[in-house]
């Protein structure tokens, strides 16, 4: 099959989705989006793995340890093997069938998290982290597969709006997981009125921490269900008929191709950097926000709880927006305009503190009477902190949808696999940098706000390289690629 056939073959596809409206394609693509982000909102950030480590190990130090050793060791194994998964399945072209086998691998791994008992008379906590990360693993390869079918699916011209429309939707039914667990599971004995049940609902117990052991089988549901209707309905990139251990021997040489050849394809290579340089920054401080929060402002469970909740919605507002931006102003512009808010946005989060807002303004705890008789967020700093860390969540989560639909518009679509799995192997390798300059600023300055420092720093610099980025107007991107097949 001749190059300009199987480039025109990937097209047809994609071409398929762009005279549609909001068809069942691109309904079915974000609807695996919507299984997928509770997985990583709630097992991996907000409910699960803290019961893991307060609960099933019960020794913060020994537990991060063990998370952080497993997840890197999850972590070398997408980078060595995420690169030649994409370039083999470009070469192959469908990409649901193999989602399909991940999803399929998850669901076992998800439902046996019931057995992971507070007394320990389940599944041990070695196992469950095992588990955890090689959960990490699956859901990362069939996120890069899903994130390849953006375009298929989607179509090209529309990938900026509905990358963001994903997120929103996706971030939308997961606040309202978290809201009906609150309410249903959490609060029930704890708090009384606003319609909470006085026992948790179904019989559930929370000395057993059923609800927190509950959710791997939810979950598994939710995946299945989202994987149902993309394998239905999505739009695919047309098959090419090589076999797959063909694919994988041509993915592998077609991998050093694409490294080889970076330095030719200059547009690609710029925003690679800038998207390193920025993700780093960005991925740092989403996964640092709670312990900020819990840190500067001195907040505990429920304050933690709560926060999450409302971090959860704007986050869903952020995806919307960047839909909106990304077709009105073109996605580079978007993304730039994001980043910039994010920038502003953690500056005045850095300059507010439970005494201080926004650097200028003391505020006397005693001498102001709290702002309303509720059990959280009763200061203006408080609520100063609440509102514009919340926004910044918003343009965070914008970033990551305008930064996605960004390669799907500058990189070939036949290419789309390999470029995906480069990135995935760039933020990788690159990960510790932001880590790294955080621990060094916070244990000389010994102050947490002065400590994020370097994340303002990664995100202007990210900004800056995307200036010299091609690509990403509102009409779609150019397309620069001079990578040949060896």
């Amino acid at each position: 099959m001749s190059e300009e056939t199987l480039a025109s073959s990937r097209l047809v596809a994609a071409r398929a989705a762009e005279g549609q409206s909001l068809s069942l394609s691109t309904w079915s693509w974000i609807g695996y989006e919507v299984g997928r982000v509770p997985y990583v909102v709630l097992i991996k950030i907000y409910i699960f793995t803290p019961y893991v480590t307060k609960v099933l190990i019960g020794d913060p130090v020994m537990a991060q340890a063990l998370l952080a050793g497993f997840a890197v060791a999850a972590g070398v194994i997408a980078a060595l093997t995420v690169p030649f998964l994409g370039a083999a399945l470009d070469r192959m072209g469908p990409r649901k069938p193999w989602i399909a086998v991940f999803v399929l691998l998850e669901i076992p791994l998800l439902i046996s998290l019931w057995w992971a008992k507070p007394d320990r008379s389940g599944l041990s906590a070695t196992t469950v982290i095992s588990i955890l990360a090689l959960l990490g693993l699956l859901f990362a390869y069939a996120e890069i597969l899903h994130n390849a079918m953006l375009g298929p699916s989607v179509g090209i011209r529309r990938a900026g709006r509905y990358s963001g429309i994903s997120l929103g939707v996706a971030n939308l039914f997961t606040v309202a997981i978290m809201i009906f667990l609150l309410w249903g599971f959490a609060l029930p004995g704890k708090l009384h009125g606003l319609g909470v049940p006085d026992q948790p609902l179904f019989g559930l117990s929370q000395a057993d921490h059923d609800m927190e052991r509950l959710l791997g089988p939810f979950i598994a549901v939710v995946v299945f269900v989202g994987l149902t209707g993309l394998l239905r309905f999505a739009i695919d990139a047309a098959p090419t008929r090589e076999t797959l251990g063909t694919a994988v021997r041509s993915g592998l040489r077609d991998v050093l191709v694409l490294i080889r050849s970076l330095p030719q394809q200059r547009n690609i290579l710029k925003f690679l950097i800038a998207r390193t340089i920025y993700g780093d920054g960005l991925y740092t401080l989403i996964k640092l926000e709670g312990i900020y929060a819990s840190g500067v402002m001195g907040w505990h469970a429920l304050d933690l709880l709560a926060f999450a909740v409302v971090k959860i919605i704007f986050a869903s507002l952020g995806g919307l927006l960047a839909g909106v931006l990304n077709t009105r102003m073109g996605t580079r512009r978007a993304l730039i305009l994001e980043l910039c808010c994010t920038i502003l946005l953690l500056v005045m989060v850095l300059g507010t503190t439970p005494t201080r807002l926004l650097y200028f303004w003391q505020y006397d705890l005693v001498a102001h009477a709290p702002l309303w008789s509720g059990p959280v967020f009763r200061s203006w700093p408080e609520l100063a902190f609440l509102l514009i860390s919340s926004s910044m969540t918003a343009f965070a989560v914008a970033t990551t949808a305008s930064g996605r639909a960004m390669v799907v518009e500058i990189v070939p679509p036949e290419r789309l696999g390999s470029f995906l799995g480069l990135f995935h192997v760039t933020a990788s390798t690159t990960a510790w940098m932001a880590p790294a300059m955080i621990g060094l600023f916070t244990a000389y300055f010994h102050s947490q706000s002065l400590g994020l420092i370097p994340v303002a720093v990664l995100l202007g610099i990210g900004t800056i390289g995307l200036l010299f980025v091609e690509g990403g107007d509102r009409h779609g991107a150019k397309q620069r690629s001079g990578i040949g097949r060896a």
